[in-house]
């Protein structure tokens, strides 16, 4: 078996089966030629459609995503093509979670804030609305979910009204990118749910283009009084991989759509993608003993967690340093404030595509909090963070 497979995928020659050889390519340089190939696994930066791959030799047969999210695969061209399509679904969820808590608290700790006294909207209750809303009780912390399409699959889950949305004071988007339909998701923000004087954070860590951000820009443009403009917290962006300079720089916290970036998340892709190639082939494939010897091996100890986290000005742990989103927001805001011949030229945004590319091929994968030991310092409500689920 012959599998073509993105370069920047973690874990997958570690996991593969001894029969199956992998071949890699470097995504940054376009669609790979994939005659002679039996499977091509590849990544979110990667859009295949009849544009982007007007043709596919008859011998493909599986095209894998090591993904949560579909959106940049026309299943329907695959499926009319005799191509079997799988993804990862759910794989990235505890580590997006993490990345939103984390903003959610660094957030209040900048405006000297209790998160328990405000109330959170999740809006999607998939894998990843779901993984924060565990969290969030866990650390008591209450929550509004929508997810009208939901309800109607399930019995047993009941999404809250629209209104409510409009009186939580942070808000969190987990949507897929829905363009048409029943329940489209396309700029989600303002054109089904608005901006109210109740809201305080909005955080975007789904898809760019759920929330149309020059209405964020614009609702803080008209408000003069600073207590009064919303602070917003967005690792997604609507001309991904170009982020609008000035969105960028009135961001509390933005990032080069790494939230899902980390070693656990990446294993569970990884493994997701090639246990449906390798049920699709009709092959068997086992990895409990890899399984184990890699979680442990990713276990950050207490003395790295803490030596990680210590802020020596202000003597205290930051929770933001600890998980990493100090650096990837440290690292976007250089990236893009990179000086250019102007936003709109062709060689700066070409430079700062490439740039932004780069950053999620290099940034570190950091440890999810229940594979780190819970360091002093923090606050003990925050221990349940830490827990396995």
């Amino acid at each position: 078996m012959r599998i073509l497979a993105d370069q920047h995928i973690h874990y997958l020659d570690q996991l593969k089966p001894s029969y199956a050889e992998i071949v890699h390519y470097d995504s940054s340089e376009g669609i790979p030629r994939l005659e002679g190939f039996d499977a091509w696994i590849l990544r979110t930066v990667t859009k295949v459609n009849p544009k982007t791959v007007p043709s596919l030799p008859e011998e493909l047969k599986f095209i894998g995503s090591a993904s949560a999210g579909t959106d940049h695969i026309d299943r329907e061209y695959l499926s009319d093509n005799g191509i079997q399509f799988d993804h990862s679904p759910g794989c990235n969820a505890n580590a997006v979670a993490e990345y939103v808590l984390t903003s959610m608290l660094t957030w209040c700790s900048s405006t000297r804030r209790e998160l328990s006294n405000h109330k959170v909207g999740i809006i999607g209750m998939g894998h990843t609305g779901g993984a924060l809303a565990k969290k969030l009780d866990a650390i008591g912390v209450s929550y509004a979910s929508y997810d009208p399409p939901k309800a109607l699959r399930e019995e047993s889950f009941r999404s809250c009204h629209l209104d409510t949305l409009k009186d939580c004071d942070i808000l969190s988007f987990h949507l897929p990118y829905i363009d048409q339909g029943r329940y489209p998701t396309h700029h989600f923000m303002p054109d089904i749910l608005s901006l109210t004087p109740k809201h305080k954070l909005i955080i975007n860590a789904a898809r760019g283009g759920i929330i149309k951000e020059d209405y964020l820009l614009r609702h803080n443009e008209l408000i003069s009084l600073p207590n009064k403009k919303i602070s917003f917290v967005l690792d997604v962006w609507e001309t991904e991989p170009v982020p609008d300079k000035v969105l960028v720089n009135q961001a509390f916290i933005a990032t080069p759509h790494i939230a899902g970036y980390s070693k656990q998340a990446k294993i569970q892709a990884s493994k997701g993608v090639l246990r449906g190639l390798l049920s699709f082939f009709d092959t068997e494939w086992t990895d409990s003993k890899w399984h184990h010897e890699q979680m442990d091996s990713t276990k950050t100890k207490h003395g790295e967690a803490t030596n990680r986290g210590f802020n020596k000005k202000t003597n205290t742990l930051s929770l933001s340093v600890l998980h990493g989103l100090h650096n990837y927001d440290n690292e976007m805001r250089k990236l893009i404030n990179l000086p250019g011949q102007g936003a709109d030229s062709d060689p700066f945004n070409t430079s700062i595509a490439r740039g932004f590319q780069a950053l999620r091929n290099t940034i570190e994968l950091r440890n999810e909090f229940a594979h780190t030991t819970f360091p002093k310092g923090l606050p003990d409500d925050l221990r349940p963070v830490f827990a396995p689920d």
